[in-house]
């Protein structure tokens, strides 16, 4: 059933009570866990900002790969992390495990068609929240991206945007947003078995292209994403213990 936005914003704020708060944190910079990436961002991604995370190749229609990066980047954080859909989040609790993130901090919403991008401004302007994870499923305006971006700035709450959307791989990378990303899969690690002819795969690799960075230059990276609890294979994540439908 679906309930109004004062409604939706009491659960929110009840449940949130409820989850252990976000400890104050002495940096303003996330850590990505990746040294590469990190040492490029002077730190990490910047705290009370929003970041854009696009897909490539055949993941642009589930965005697996730039969920799993969100997930590796608030594993190093604490609080709640709010994850908003306008459909049911197609997660997996054992991928935000092995994204390093516990799944007892999210709070998975799913909102009414329509509703998802004033949720998202709602929710940035929670204090005590992390973060906001939304899975972008229409183009946001330019006026509407900039609504989100203030909101993060009074709140110091951090958003991820995940587009999936192809039709996003053909825009400026010019943005309000403080970084845009782009994260697909890159050749695997391996060698070759040339007696038997057969390949040894070894970790999955991703390409993780930043496209724009407000503050800086962007650049390229191949990464090797390290997993919690042995190899990677691939579950979005999603937690679908706590859910709350606005």
């Amino acid at each position: 059933m679906h309930q109004d936005k004062t409604d939706t914003l009491a659960l929110l704020r009840e449940k949130l009570c409820r989850m252990e708060p976000a400890q104050p944190l002495s940096a303003d910079k996330l850590p990505t866990g990746f040294a590469d990436i990190d040492a490029h961002l002077g730190g990490g991604l910047a705290r009370g900002c929003v970041h854009e995370l696009f897909s490539a190749g055949h993941d642009r229609a589930q965005a697996g790969r730039p969920a799993a990066f969100a997930a590796h980047v608030l594993a190093q954080t604490t609080g709640p992390v709010i994850w908003v859909s306008e459909e049911y989040p197609d997660l997996s609790a054992p991928g935000i495990r092995q994204s390093g993130l516990n799944p007892g901090r999210l709070l998975c919403v799913t909102t009414r068609q329509g509703g998802l991008e004033n949720l998202c401004e709602d929710v940035l302007n929670e204090r005590g929240v992390c973060a906001l994870v939304a899975d972008i499923r229409a183009p946001l305006s330019p006026a509407r991206l900039r609504r989100l971006v203030l909101a993060a700035g009074r709140s110091h709450v951090t958003g991820f945007l995940l587009h999936r959307a192809a039709a996003f791989a053909a825009e400026p990378p010019a943005s309000a947003s403080m970084t845009r990303w782009r994260i697909g899969g890159g050749s695997a690690l391996g060698r070759a078995d040339f007696a038997a002819w057969s390949p040894v795969v070894g970790p999955e690799r991703w390409s993780v292209d930043l496209l724009w960075h407000r503050d800086g230059p962007a650049g390229p990276w191949g990464i090797t994403p390290a997993r919690e609890g042995g190899p990677y294979r691939q579950p979005m994540p999603w937690a679908g213990e706590q859910r709350a439908r606005a």
